[in-house]
């Protein structure tokens, strides 16, 4: 990714210097209990822009395919479809903030993109999902939202960005 120094990555493509330092515990990104890596290093949090999602979601649809941690076609639908509802009625609504009701509905997607995530986890498995929410920056995103309708009309397209370079970059059936 763009962040890192071209000259201090390892076959990986991970800075040398930061892979001891992850663990698996915490919301920490790093080797999980049987030693394989499960995530990308940590980065910070960059806000969606409206001119660059379709790029940011490129590149973590890449980085997961480079890394051959891509989730599940049906997964990342079923993760998409839970927002495409609400997408439609937010949108036709008239005012520039989301409503209270909205705004609780958003946070149990948050919560069911949780339970998702560390579903496969809990079994010992390394969790695609939980790579995809992490890589996506997907809980800080919807954060981002608050009461704002453009930011929730932007999250919404960005995950079909997410679902269409899934698409193209072969992810599994």
């Amino acid at each position: 990714m763009a962040g890192y120094d071209a000259g201090n990555r390892n076959s990986g493509g991970y800075p040398r210097d930061n892979r001891s330092q992850h663990s698996n515990s915490g919301g920490g990104r790093g080797y999980g209990r049987q030693g394989t890596f499960s995530a990308a290093v940590s980065k910070p949090h960059v806000p969606l822009d409206p001119d660059t999602y379709v790029d940011t979601a490129e590149g973590v649809i890449k980085e997961l395919a480079d890394r051959g941690r891509l989730l599940s076609t049906s997964k990342i639908r079923n993760l998409l479809s839970m927002i495409s509802s609400l997408y439609d009625e937010v949108r036709r609504e008239r005012a520039d903030k989301l409503s209270k009701e909205d705004q609780g509905r958003i946070q149990y997607i948050r919560l069911h993109f949780a339970y998702e995530a560390g579903r496969e986890s809990s079994r010992g498995r390394n969790s695609e999902v939980k790579d995809f929410v992490e890589e996506a920056d997907i809980f800080a995103h919807i954060k981002d939202i608050g009461d704002d309708k453009e930011r929730f009309l932007l999250f919404c397209r960005y995950m079909e960005a997410l679902v269409a370079f899934h698409r193209y970059y072969g992810g599994k059936e």
